[in-house]
């Protein structure tokens, strides 16, 4: 699903925090879709065409934060997208998005994140 035309960048806060430390991190697909990622797994989609696709079926404190950042939407709206009610859901660890030849620190800041 990621090539060498995927890009990514951190995603910046918005309401006076000035930074996520690396906690949330948005690729860009070469179709133009975007997805947020907080703490290694995929949270949300915001396609081309404006649509938003949720990824994840919970929602946290943090997380929220991100999603608000990136999309502008709060825990009601996100559900109500994705048609689900909330229960609890076990997050894991998905840092395997980085391939070879990104830089190591990342890959250690995603090693100690899933640690």
């Amino acid at each position: 699903m990621y090539n060498n035309r995927t890009t990514y960048r951190e995603l910046m806060p918005m309401h006076g925090q000035k930074s996520f430390h690396g906690k949330a991190i948005v690729f860009t697909h070469e179709d133009g879709t975007e997805t947020l990622y907080s703490y290694g797994t995929a949270i949300i989609d915001r396609n081309p065409d404006g649509t938003l696709t949720p990824r994840w079926d919970d929602w946290t404190a943090t997380t929220g934060k991100h999603v608000r950042a990136f999309c502008g939407i709060g825990k009601d709206e996100y559900f109500q997208i994705a048609g689900w009610e909330k229960k609890p859901t076990q997050r894991a660890c998905r840092w395997d998005y980085l391939d070879s030849k990104e830089s190591y620190s990342i890959k250690k800041h995603a090693q100690m994140l899933c640690a």
